[in-house]
């Protein structure tokens, strides 16, 4: 069951499961959202993501999918056979000193991951003082 669309646009990563992904523009449930889809809404990927705030690089495709393609890439080594960075390409990125805006889904996985840590520590973030 897809969770209700204001919990998708509240947490986008909840759009992104095992074997599908929701288009937050139509509620649409698919294995993965194509560029003829999205044009179709009249966006692209890139404005998919900047507009839900998914990660730039994150692929608009379920896990399982996106699974499958880097298995397959690994296997048939497909990053030896890529030649180009991007930072050899267009030095003014080297200018920008790695500053990138963050976008929701990242800030959302930090949260979740400092919230795991400090449900490992016990100490829920708060400061326990120890008398002496």
């Amino acid at each position: 069951m897809t969770p209700p669309i204001a919990r998708l646009l509240a947490d986008p990563r909840l759009a992104v499961t095992e074997n599908t992904i929701v288009c937050l523009i139509c509620c649409g449930v698919f294995r993965q959202l194509t560029n003829t889809h999205l044009r179709a809404h009249g966006t692209t990927a890139a404005a998919y993501k900047l507009r839900f705030g998914y990660n730039a690089g994150r692929p608009l495709m379920c896990e399982g999918l996106a699974r499958h393609y880097a298995e397959r890439a690994v296997r048939v080594g497909l990053a030896a056979r890529i030649a180009r960075r991007l930072i050899v390409i267009d030095p003014s990125l080297r200018r920008r000193g790695g500053r990138r805006p963050i976008t929701l889904e990242e800030s959302l996985n930090r949260r979740d991951a400092q919230r795991r840590a400090r449900a490992l520590d016990g100490t829920d973030g708060m400061k326990l003082s120890v008398p002496h």
